[in-house]
């Protein structure tokens, strides 16, 4: 039994495919279509199976299908067109406010069945949902919806072939409404992600960014540090440490640049409350206060410790 009857998916690469997968394993939509300006990405996507249908052009990915048997129907205004009751944007952060527009307003009425939910998986969240948290006042077009979502799951790999069917599974999902939205649509969001075996929480999108600045944006950044620092000569001597520290510097430098030029704030606050804490142990290192270096490593294996 199906929940949807269309999802459309807007960038098919390791997290777009990943939803693909995992709505295509779980039977959750009759039919999932992926959108993609890359034809050998799309080509990639149908051959894995992470969608169903894969089209470039973005009209036709939101507005249906007519079945070929009904293609040359001289009355197709007749035809029922599958609707995307969700849609799920999943391109860089720089473009999902433009996406969000354009699909609402290219929608069509006829024959059609409207209220569209939108989302995103953005790992920042007030560049986006700003624009759109007060549409109760200024609505989408067509009585469509949007609504913030970011999967706390991924890898630094890319590209569609490693999309993972249950990349979901047991991972956080934040979900970031506003006081403009309706609560059928947070319950549907709410529903999609968990069918997909997430466990999902909401809040703002203010604090969200302020969240993920600290435990996902500037560990990026030290990461990519380490990495850029390291000298040729000592390269050889790296080890599983070394490695498992700089793992996530190799994720795709545009989408991390597009990260974090829509999060500058909280991130330069969170780079500042880190050179404090550089400041304290370079203290402890030059005054030789050995018990205090303790206790500070201490306390960290134990903050290490806890995470699930």
């Amino acid at each position: 039994m199906y929940i949807f009857s269309r999802v459309t998916i807007i960038g098919v690469g390791a997290i777009g495919g990943s939803v693909g997968l995992a709505v295509k394993s779980r039977n959750i939509a009759k039919v999932v279509v992926g959108v993609d300006t890359d034809s050998q990405t799309l080509k990639t996507a149908l051959r894995i199976g992470a969608v169903d249908y894969a089209v470039s052009d973005l009209n036709e990915g939101i507005n249906g299908f007519i079945p070929p048997v009904l293609s040359n129907n001289s009355d197709n205004k007749t035809v029922k067109r599958y609707k995307p009751e969700i849609v799920i944007i999943a391109t860089p952060v720089s473009y999902v406010g433009q996406y969000v527009i354009e699909i609402a307003n290219i929608v069509r009425n006829e024959n059609y069945l409207r209220n569209i939910l939108i989302t995103d998986v953005a790992s920042t969240k007030e560049t986006i949902c700003s624009q759109f948290s007060d549409l109760d006042f200024s609505p989408l077009p067509n009585d469509c919806r949007f609504i913030g979502s970011h999967p706390i799951a991924g890898t630094e790999k890319n590209g569609v072939t490693n999309g993972n069917a249950d990349l979901f599974v047991n991972r956080l999902v934040v979900i970031t409404p506003s006081d403009a939205s309706r609560e059928l649509d947070i319950a549907m969001l709410l529903r999609f992600w968990q069918c997909l075996g997430a466990m999902v929480v909401s809040m703002s999108y203010e604090e969200h960014d302020r969240v993920l600045a600290r435990t996902s944006h500037l560990p990026h950044l030290i990461s990519a540090l380490l990495a850029g620092q390291l000298r040729n000569t000592d390269a050889k001597y790296t080890g599983t440490g070394f490695r498992s520290t700089t793992r996530i510097a190799a994720g795709k430098p545009t989408i991390w640049k597009d990260i974090i030029e829509n999060n500058k704030d909280a991130i330069l606050e969170a780079i500042k409350e880190y050179e404090e804490g550089l400041k304290i142990l370079r203290q402890y290192i030059e005054q030789k206060e050995w018990n205090k270096l303790t206790d500070f490593l201490e306390q960290a294996k134990n903050k290490r410790d806890s995470l699930k």
